[in-house]
């Protein structure tokens, strides 16, 4: 098991990670958990209880709709109900729905109480469970209701991510492939040499991964933990991402889907503004289709897309502002982009 720091946080990764001590000094435990993960989640009861900590529990539907501020609030108050207090920790386990969601309601319960995170997706453990960001969604956008809240620890197990389902388990591909756009070429190479074992879900090939991804993000997020600054390259591929997500109502295409066509988009854009070559555009559509990923969408209304871009948290004074790639490895944020080109691309997507 390998530890990656990241500012008060401690992030694992590795097998066995998941079954890692959990308490920890809490008066008493809040356990967060979907039906599907319920089995990873009983392993770290177990673990609690057999540290002596008194563990409360609630188990939500599986699926996007559970992050929101009436899903919050319930929580909130089944926490109350029980008793917790400022010593209290709440420990979330499943995917980006849970860890947002448990980082949401520690950050706000009391005014913030601790929170361990058991991130049980590709995407979760390489991305959504890392950074502090928390969140839940309004009807209009993704996260537009949120706060900063770092973890006391993250435990990334790669070995639960064999019983993802496929679609699942590629969509948190598409997070990966954006580590390597954004940060690391050597990454982007490796991905497509090893992409028979991404496929199998090889458990070395996985835990190279994983630990290669949360190493870029605690990097980027530790020099720019608010984004202020560089920490906005983690956007890459998800302001249309989002746009997309929230066109679809959150029901036509899930997350890693949604930023793959919105890294395509992006890189179109990016072409058409003279930064980044065609050979970006075809080296990035490449891997995306060789990781399974889409890089389109068809009956997607572009006017509800747009409504959505104008919602994004990073719009400075009503403009939406990009992260464009220049090179793999390396990209631009900030940029404004004409509104003649965003509907075009926004049309080459959903042809």
């Amino acid at each position: 098991m390998r530890e990656i720091p990241l500012l008060s946080s401690r992030i694992f990764v590795g097998p066995g990670s998941l079954a890692a001590p959990g308490a920890l000094g809490a008066t008493g435990a809040f356990l967060l958990t979907d039906r599907n993960c319920l089995p990873y989640a009983r392993r770290v009861e177990s673990g609690l209880k057999a540290a002596g900590t008194p563990v409360h529990r609630i188990v939500l539907p599986a699926g996007e709709a559970q992050k929101s501020l009436a899903t919050a609030g319930r929580i909130h108050r089944e926490m109350a109900n029980a008793g917790l207090d400022r010593k209290s920790a709440i420990f979330a386990v499943g995917g980006g729905v849970i860890t947002d969601l448990g980082g949401f309601v520690a950050s706000t319960y009391m005014r913030g109480i601790a929170v361990r995170l058991f991130p049980t997706t590709l995407l979760g453990q390489v991305d959504a469970a890392i950074g502090g960001k928390t969140g839940v969604n309004l009807p209009q956008g993704k996260n537009l209701v949120g706060t900063f809240h770092q973890p006391e620890a993250v435990f990334c197990d790669p070995a639960v991510l064999k019983t993802l389902p496929p679609r699942e388990y590629v969509s948190g591909l598409g997070e990966v492939v954006k580590y390597g756009m954004i940060r690391d070429a050597e990454l982007f190479e490796y991905i497509g040499r090893n992409i028979e074992g991404i496929r199998s879900r090889d458990p070395e090939v996985l835990d190279e991964i994983v630990y290669r991804c949360v190493a870029i993000k605690a990097d980027v997020v530790t020099k720019d933990e608010k984004e202020s600054g560089e920490r906005a390259i983690l956007n890459y591929g998800h302001t249309i991402g989002h746009a997309l997500e929230a066109a679809g109502a959150y029901k036509v295409l899930q997350h890693g889907e949604a930023v793959s066509i919105g890294m395509e988009a992006e890189a179109i854009l990016s072409m058409e503004l003279g930064i980044a070559p065609l050979e970006l555009l075809a080296a990035q559509n490449k891997l995306l289709k060789l990781c399974g990923l889409p890089t389109r969408v068809k009956k997607m209304p572009e006017k509800k897309v747009l409504a959505a871009l104008k919602l994004d948290k990073k719009n400075v004074s009503g403009k939406t502002r990009f992260v464009l790639p220049e090179a793999i490895g390396k990209v631009r944020w900030g940029i404004e982009v004409p509104p003649d080109l965003i509907t075009a691309a926004l049309r080459t997507i959903t042809a």
